[in-house]
């Protein structure tokens, strides 16, 4: 499944939000940190 089986869904961690496997960390963080690395002049 192209590289996906690295994110996941529990409503016990991070309130459900969707988290890189075996990790507290919220996709939408990454998704926002690339994004913004990407603004810097």
């Amino acid at each position: 499944m192209l590289g996906l089986d690295r994110i996941t869904f529990n409503p016990r961690i991070m309130a459900g939000q969707a988290c890189v496997r075996g990790m507290r960390i919220p996709v939408s963080l990454v998704v926002n940190l690339v994004e913004n690395w990407r603004r810097l002049p």
